[in-house]
């Protein structure tokens, strides 16, 4: 079980941040540095976590709004609620163990800049 849910932990890691899909990349890593910079006492790592999740997921709603090419006579407040139905339709295909993995590999990533950021400032 424990080793299970540490691949899947692996493959959300490595698929979120060492794939060649730069605008993903861009917005993980945008989303991880603006809660590690908001976080002020490690206490705040849960809080942060799921701040970063939220600002990573409206990222990739953003990015398949705009990327998006709409057809003719469509309205884009008809794009818009189209691109929302598919994201929470990807958001609710997700098992539990994958929003575990996210959460874990978005936690890794925040404490490790709220460390560097604690080490550089005392300095």
């Amino acid at each position: 079980m424990l080793e299970t849910m540490i691949n899947q932990a692996v493959d959300i890691f490595r698929g979120t941040f060492l794939t060649g899909d730069w605008i993903a990349l861009v917005i993980a890593f945008g989303s991880v540095l603006v809660a590690s910079l908001l976080m002020r006492r490690g206490g705040q790592i849960g809080s942060m976590t799921l701040l970063a999740l939220v600002l990573f997921a409206l990222g990739g709603y953003l990015r398949g709004f705009f990327r998006g090419v709409s057809p003719e006579g469509v309205s884009e407040g008809s794009r818009a609620v189209a691109q929302l139905e598919q994201s929470w339709n990807s958001f609710m295909s997700l098992s539990a163990g994958s929003l575990l993995a996210y959460f874990i590999a978005f936690m890794v990533f925040i404490l490790v800049l709220f460390s560097v950021r604690s080490v550089l400032s005392r300095g």
